[in-house]
């Protein structure tokens, strides 16, 4: 009799249990169904936003949808999105992610360039990136030497100073402490530049022999001016007839000179015949006429 009170006991202490603990399940479904149901406030977008743009106020609005509908990576505050740029296109009414958007450093090099400057690359070696110790970010001063053609040699001169150093090879600028790993020696070098900058470095490149200077950052970037490039007495004068050959001969321009003295050694008027009385002499082509008599 005792044993199947005991068991009666806990059987009536087991369906107490399960029905609390399905009771609070139910419970906790009901309530999640709540919260995922409420609607909460997030930022979107008044209007399409292209791809790598800074974003402004006139690009945001705000939009209340359920819960369950938002990303969880989704901006509520538009102050935290103003400024940051857009790093795929975003559809009108779309919503503002940490995944599409970004800030300048963790773009590509085209959007990392202030506007108004140029990204040019010139070529370089171990002794021109100065042992390989340039970096971007780095600034550089920019030496030009002008071919030898005397014995005297020709002056250099620094006709770029403080020109920061945009990429080393396919490497930019990282944004991170975290230094990037050791590549191999790189071929090229990307500077930013003027657009008159750019026309300089590039005419530079192509006439002159180009080193690298690397400057300090504690140096003013305006402490020292530019200096002019001259190039060598009688160098230019050789480069322009070596690339400007004479011109040939015009043959149009021969024809009609040869025609033009054809035409003049016709219009020479013959003397009259004998006894003739004279007159007025019309040339016609390779004929002529002379006191109304036409003649070959």
């Amino acid at each position: 009799m005792n044993s199947r009170r005991t068991t009666l006991v806990i059987a009536l202490v087991l369906a107490v249990g399960a029905g609390w603990l399905t009771l609070n399940y139910l419970s906790s479904i009901q309530r999640s169904s709540a919260i995922n149901n409420e609607p909460r406030q997030i930022v979107v977008a008044s209007q399409e936003i292209p791809a790598r743009v800074p974003i402004t106020p006139a690009m945001l609005t705000t939009a209340t949808r359920p819960a369950a509908a938002i990303e969880p990576d989704a901006f509520t505050d538009p102050s935290k999105v103003v400024g940051a740029l857009s790093l795929i296109t975003i559809p009108a009414g779309g919503s503002i992610t940490l995944s599409k958007v970004g800030h300048p450093s963790d773009m590509p090099l085209p959007v990392r360039l202030q506007p108004g400057s140029r990204a040019v690359s010139i070529p370089i070696d171990k002794v021109k990136a100065v042992s390989g110790l340039i970096e971007p970010g780095d600034r550089v001063d920019v030496i030009a030497i002008p071919p030898k053609t005397g014995d005297s040699p020709p002056p250099a001169a620094t006709i770029l100073r403080g020109i920061r150093v945009l990429a080393v090879g396919p490497l930019l600028e990282n944004s991170s402490a975290t230094p990037a790993p050791e590549n191999q020696v790189s071929t090229t070098i990307t500077l930013e530049v003027t657009p008159k900058q750019a026309d300089l470095l590039e005419m530079a490149d192509v006439n002159t022999n180009i080193r690298l200077a690397l400057r300090s950052p504690r140096e003013p970037l305006n402490s020292q001016p530019t200096e002019a490039l001259h190039f060598p007495a009688g160098s230019s004068d050789n480069m322009a007839s070596a690339a400007a050959p004479p011109p040939a001969p015009d043959e149009t321009a021969l024809a009609l000179r040869a025609l033009a003295a054809q035409q003049q050694a016709r219009s020479v008027p013959r003397p009259a015949p004998a006894g003739g009385s004279g007159g007025v002499i019309v040339i016609d082509g390779d004929r002529y006429t002379s006191g109304g008599q036409s003649q070959p």
